[in-house]
């Protein structure tokens, strides 16, 4: 799949979607809910965190993914 900004916008707004359900996420569990390969999951996941939609956040050594409130 060819990466642009379009693109990655595209991804980063279904993952937010998935994040709008109030449930954290870790990396393995967003790319298998969303199919994504490892590059498409990282740019899109940058890209939220980046524009400050979603955090991070380190509970027993885990990165969970969530949206930002």
């Amino acid at each position: 799949m060819k990466m642009n900004l379009k693109t990655i916008i595209e991804d980063s707004n279904r993952i937010y979607g998935q994040l709008s359900q109030g449930i954290k996420y870790l990396y393995d569990e967003l790319q298998e809910i969303t199919r994504m390969d490892d590059t498409q999951l990282c740019l899109a996941i940058c890209q939220l965190l980046r524009d400050g939609r979603i955090c991070r956040s380190q509970e027993d050594n885990l990165i969970y993914y969530l949206k930002r409130i």
